[in-house]
């Protein structure tokens, strides 16, 4: 058998010699080939050579790791890829891809030159699908094993686990697939008319301008909607794969099986936040062979690329001391905190249960790029069955910062081998912080605090600092709380505290009329304060606070900080507003006050606008 292929503009031909079984019960069972071109056009084009490749799959060790499904894998090199290639064949065990196995398969393709990745999954089917897969291990046969490129993966494939993905991008030991690959977020409306609903199969493939995605089925869904693809809904994706830079087009359609195959596509939405973009692609038509023009799949441009908020890839470990009563299940959130900012609060949660004795949980986040990091903040909320928590240690990593733009226009004379390859091996690495905990975030273990700030091991500059808060309620009529009252205090250039909610306090009945309330909050050393804001969530029978004035004594400089309020934080009194920003006065000015048996609310304002 051969293929013979015509360019008919120019008459070029050339030729694709096979002679071999496409068959799963002949020859080597593959129902896929690779085929070089032949001819005498051929020196125009790049001459192939067919290349066995040994790969070898290792599922992990983990309860439950096996998987029944059909597993597939694509190899990614210099010059293109293999495509997907199911691996039916074992060449070395019966039964494949269980628990502990090193499977052994040979992929037959075009040379690739340097295999760069390895995309593998698996179709989803059979009783025990979902895999833990350990790593891939692919080598030129007849080259020697050290010549062999390890992939490390070390994570589920599966719809209940991890990110609920069951195919995965691998990069080379060394790597970190969580920071090389970019994550696509996509969400697929289908369109509100009647019987715009599909039982299909679903899948996309997005064109950018340095490369393309594989086709992908979208199986399983970040918003866990049940039955996907129902009229009126959006329905939202996540594709992991390489950099693919600005999206030009996608190609999305389906199957075309199931009792109600036909599908009324709306609009598909994908917002890359690496790249800083989103992307908008209205469709408003049939995906249906009874319908409109028969098609079931279809190419979109788009009609708008909007700029939002940059961010870059974080990985995240977290090691869970291996002591009794360790884990928790409680929801843990972080905070990162460098030199160009801070990111948002961000919620470490998948689909696994996290947070086990003596396991290491690893998280991708998307999150603003702050630069170099001084410190981060961990805790959860405190609630559930066994939520107290003996939190060992985090682990950061983001890929190191690239050489300014600037720089480089500066720098006009050649640059030499050795220092052209020391600036790449310096865009390729990775900045990698280490934080130490080894302490409980539990209400009844240790200091029974729940939140708690960490500098990068081996930074002795920041050190942690203790703030004696006083919070002083009103005396006028009404004045004390039920509400559950939180905190946040701002240093000069050194962040925040966060919010902290003001839980044990030196009264048993907290926040009573005329009471001063006591306490404690520990934070990496914040310098001189600038500000405070503090909040009541207006819960309870009586929520309607009266606050006087907030006292923070930093322990380590022994000063005071005084910050006035004298106004209501309540919904029906004063403006209406539940949180106040306070800035600090002199204590002279809190003096006379007292004296004076109050001041006027118009000269506290102006001196507190005069501080900010």
């Amino acid at each position: 058998m051969k293929v013979t292929l015509l360019k008919t503009l120019t008459k070029d031909k050339y030729s694709f010699n096979c002679g071999r079984w496409l068959d799963i019960n002949e020859d080597d069972n593959e129902i896929v080939r690779e085929l070089p071109a032949e001819g005498s056009l051929v020196t125009e084009v790049m001459p192939g050579e067919m290349i066995k490749y040994r790969v070898t799959v290792c599922t992990g060790m983990v309860s439950g790791s096996g998987t029944d499904a059909n597993v597939f894998v694509c190899l990614i090199g210099d010059q293109g890829d293999t495509g997907d290639r199911v691996l039916y064949k074992c060449i070395n065990n019966v039964n494949k891809f269980e628990k502990g196995n090193a499977d052994e398969f040979f992929v037959e393709a075009v040379t690739l030159k340097q295999v760069r990745r390895v995309r593998i999954g698996h179709d989803g089917k059979g009783g025990s699908s979902g895999w833990y897969l350990a790593k891939v291990i692919v080598r030129e046969e007849g080259q020697p094993e050290s010549e062999a490129v390890e992939f490390p993966c070390y994570r589920w494939l599966d719809k209940n686990e991890d990110d609920g993905q069951i195919v995965r991008e691998l990069v080379p030991a060394g790597e970190s697939p969580l920071l090389k690959n970019v994550s696509y977020h996509i969400s697929v409306k289908t369109g509100d008319i009647p019987g715009a609903s599909s039982d299909s199969k679903v899948f996309i493939k997005l064109y950018g301008e340095k490369a393309d995605t594989s086709k992908e089925t979208l199986l399983v869904s970040d918003n866990d909607l049940g039955n996907y693809f129902e009229r009126g809904r959006v329905d939202e994706f996540t594709i992991d794969t390489m950099d693919i830079g600005k999206i030009n087009r996608i190609l999305i359609g389906h199957d075309n099986v199931g009792l109600r195959s036909g599908w009324f596509l709306a609009s598909v939405q994908i917002t890359v936040p690496v790249q800083g973009r989103q992307y908008m692609f209205p469709c408003n038509r049939w995906l249906d062979k009874d319908e409109a023009d028969g098609r079931v799949e279809v190419e979109v441009y788009p009609s708008e690329i909007l700029p939002i908020e940059k961010l870059i890839n974080y990985e995240v470990s977290v090691v869970t001391g291996d002591v009794r009563a360790a884990g928790t299940n409680a929801k843990v959130f972080m905070q990162i905190y460098g030199e160009a900012g801070k990111t948002e609060l961000i919620i470490l949660e998948n689909r696994s249960n996290n947070f086990e004795r003596g396991a290491t949980d690893i998280f991708k986040i998307e999150a603003a790029d702050v630069g170099k990091i001084y410190k981060i903040r961990i805790g959860h909320d405190g609630k559930g069955i066994g939520d107290g928590w003996f939190l060992e240690s985090v682990t950061l990593k983001r890929l190191a910062t690239k050489m300014d733009g600037s720089d480089k226009k500066k720098k006009k004379k050649k640059k030499s081998e050795e220092e052209e390859e020391e600036e790449t091996k310096v865009e390729e690495g990775m900045d990698v912080y280490t934080f130490v905990a080894h302490r409980w975030l539990a209400k009844d273990e240790g200091d029974k605090e729940l939140v708690v700030e960490l500098v990068p091991d081996g930074e002795s500059e920041l050190e942690e600092n203790t703030y004696e808060v006083h919070v002083l309620t009103g005396s006028v009529w009404g004045s004390g709380t039920d509400a559950n009252v939180f905190l946040s205090i701002y240093g000069i250039g050194r962040g925040d505290t966060g919010e902290r909610q003001l839980k044990r306090s030196n009264n048993l009945n907290k926040f009573e009329k005329g009471q001063v309330d006591v306490f404690t909050i520990k934070a990496i050393d914040l310098g001189e304060l600038k500000k405070l804001r503090i909040r009541h969530d207006n819960s309870g029978s009586s929520p309607s606070w009266f606050l006087e004035r907030v006292e923070i004594v930093d322990l380590k400089e022994s000063t005071t900080y005084y910050f006035p309020c004298q106004r209501w934080l309540a919904v029906e009194e004063d403006d209406g507003q539940i949180v106040r920003e306070l800035v600090p006065v002199d204590e002279a000015f809190v003096k006379k006050d007292s004296e004076n048996d109050g001041q006027s609310l118009a000269t506290l304002g102006l001196e507190q606008k005069g501080r900010c």
